[in-house]
């Protein structure tokens, strides 16, 4: 990835980021739904909406050949992994967004994805293997293909480079962005397109038909394209669909995650040796996003439009392949009133710039200029590149382990947030709000930032420090009741972070799900499985409990009277819980006991006394009388 400097200082975007007397922005995250635990997640959510420190939400992902007919409520054909029988989620779905809505939470849903944006092939042979063997992804083809194209093919998913073969992806779990010429709206977006071109005219791909196959006209092979092309059997506009969708559901707003790298290396124009433009990939964007807003206008005019967009997209100097570079630059410098809509006035729903998944791997020219190599020089530098071309967007955050670099294969390029690098960036762009990719996401190591300290940190950037829901926290989702009373106590001076005792009651007779093999679990999840309880030490999923591994084993689960942890003083058991040591570590949620009481972390700490320092949250007092056994899973 070749970029060239943006002139604009961080010094400068301090400035106007902070000059405005009150935020104005918003704490805003992604909630990844399955159905596995999507609907649990999601009603954790709205039943604390009120207290949860984030005023707007994005489910995701409804596919992009989605087809929804209006007051038909189901999600039948929405791709949106929520359900699986009746209506598919949609009257579950509804009733969680409308207390969401009450309890102050604006909420979207987003269309794409990585996955839904993927499409192997063209991936394979025109991003990863497009420019010669020295691309950060080419070790795929190397791994997967022998070295070569000719050995990516269709049963190994063309070498794997939509998602690695660990995940165990089948081709119809991508999608790509369809063009449906089938519908009167999308061609009225076509003509628009048309007539505010840039340099070059817009070629459109009608023989690109999801649920088909595609002769690639540069070799001949026929492969095929992802989806199942419901949307043309049933003669539906998916664009149109979603907006009926979000005007049935009762939504504030809707989210297109466009990401088709594939689609801008496939369709490059300049000369061989470099660089392009990716302007067709601008003017295929455009369409989907003018058709989207002509059907706003028709069908729901208050509904609010959001976009995702990639970290290089305001950039404005030349694109040496490899990802969406200049997009949104390009999208405004034609089609400004697209962007403006998006981004500013009645209809915003933001600019949401994935400023992560970033890398410092200077052998491929990762680092986007000289000494801008760390997580937050990087974030601040591409964002500044948007404030430099009069591009409003809104900075985004990523929970734990990145997705690129690949963790296995290059875990010390990784970028991951920690406490200081979110500093860093608050410092430049807090004000302004932002979001971040996921809500249940685990922190992964000590040293990451989880996501209750992350959005508490946002929300009071963004809403003010004083704002209520910005103590609260991430309610759990395992089927414990959730209080929604937080009690907040003094702010660590090095950290934006107010802590919180949460007040919880659990229920009796081992109130833990079994454990599913295909559940993923996240750090400090407790399951059942052959009548012990076990909790898990970090993210996991198909590792069985008995194995250990991932999971601790916390010994037979036999009942009993309902154990309660009260924040102050009063009778409660200790056993089994250490004493704390000031050489230790300690995660979210680790549990000591000091000066005969026990203690919550309610971050990564170490060295910090309970009792002098805000991290701990003081619990009950240690009773050896008192013999009800403590459920450590809040």
């Amino acid at each position: 990835m070749k970029l060239s400097t943006v002139l604009i200082s961080v010094a400068t975007t301090l400035a106007v980021a902070m000059s405005g007397a009150q935020a104005a922005g918003d704490s805003a995250a992604y909630l990844l739904l399955n159905p596995n635990n999507g609907p649990a997640k999601l009603k954790a959510l709205a039943d604390n909406a009120a207290t949860i420190p984030i005023n707007k939400l994005f489910l995701s992902f409804v596919r992009p050949g989605m087809v929804y007919v209006p007051n038909s409520n189901t999600l039948q054909h929405v791709g949106l992994s929520y359900g699986t029988t009746g209506d598919f989620g949609f009257a579950d779905l509804k009733a969680q967004i409308a207390k969401l809505r009450a309890g102050g939470v604006q909420v979207y849903i987003s269309m794409g994805g990585w996955n839904y944006n993927c499409w192997p092939y063209t991936y394979a042979y025109y991003s990863v293997g497009g420019y010669g063997t020295s691309t950060p992804n080419y070790w795929k083809i190397i791994q997967e293909g022998g070295g070569s194209l000719a050995g990516c093919t269709e049963a190994n998913q063309w070498c794997y480079v939509c998602e690695p073969k660990r995940e165990n992806t089948v081709l119809d779990d991508f999608d790509i962005f369809p063009e449906p010429h089938n519908s009167t709206t999308f061609q009225q977006a076509k003509d628009y397109i048309v007539a505010k071109a840039g340099p070059e005219a817009p070629v459109f791909h009608p023989e690109i038909v999801p649920g088909s196959t595609w002769r690639d006209p540069a070799n001949g092979k026929v492969v095929p394209v992802p989806g199942d092309g419901y949307y043309i059997k049933v003669n539906r506009d998916p664009y149109q669909d979603f907006v009926y969708l979000a005007k049935d559901l009762g939504l504030d707003g809707i989210d297109v995650d466009y990401e088709e790298m594939w689609h801008a290396d496939t369709f490059k124009k300049g000369v061989s040796t470099g660089p392009w433009t990716s302007y067709q990939t601008v003017y295929k964007y455009a369409a989907i996003m003018q058709d989207v807003i002509i059907n706003i206008k028709a069908i729901q005019p208050t509904l609010r439009l959001g976009t995702a967009a990639s970290a290089a997209g305001g950039l404005s100097t030349n694109w040496w392949g490899g990802n969406l570079k200049g997009i949104w630059y390009n999208l405004n410098r034609f089609y400004p009133d697209i962007y403006n809509f998006m981004a500013n006035g009645a209809n915003a729903g933001g600019v949401n710039v994935m400023t992560y998944d970033l890398s410092n791997n200077q052998q491929y020219h990762e680092c986007p200029d000289t000494g801008v190599c760390s997580l937050s020089q990087q974030v601040l530098y591409y964002m500044n590149s948007y404030a430099a071309n009069n591009l409003n967007a809104i900075v985004g955050y990523e929970i734990g382990t990145p997705a690129y670099p690949d963790p296995i294969q290059d875990p010390t390029h990784q970028l991951p947030l920690t406490p200081s690098e979110m500093n860093l960036i608050l410092a430049g762009q807090g004000s302004r709000g932002g979001f971040f990719w996921e809500l249940y996401k685990p922190a992964a190591k000590p040293t990451n930032v989880d996501p209750t300290t992350l959005a508490q940190a946002v929300c009071k950037a963004a809403l003010g420090a004083n704002t209520p829901r910005c103590s609260g926290v991430i309610p759990p989702y395992d089927g414990q009741p959730v209080t929604s009373t937080i009690s907040s106590t003094a702010t660590r001076t090095s950290d934006p972070v107010t802590s919180v005792s949460p007040t919880t009651t659990m229920t009796p007779n081992c109130p833990y799900p079994t454990w599913q093999a295909a559940t993923a679990y996240s750090t400090g999840a407790v399951v059942l499985f052959n009548g012990n309880k076990y909790t898990a030490k970090w993210w996991t999923q198909g590792d069985q409990p008995s194995n250990g591994g991932p999971w601790a084993d916390n010994g037979p689960c036999t009942g009993g009277p309902t154990p309660t942890v009260t924040s102050g003083t009063g009778g409660g058991s200790c056993s089994g819980v250490g004493a704390w040591a000031s050489t230790s570590t300690y995660t979210g949620g680790s549990k000591v006991t000091y000066q005969n009481f026990l203690w919550t972390a309610q971050w990564w700490t170490q060295g910090e006394t309970p009792g002098t320092a805000s991290v701990w949250a003081k619990g009950a007092q240690c009773s050896a009388t008192l013999k009800r056994r403590l459920y450590n899973n809040y």
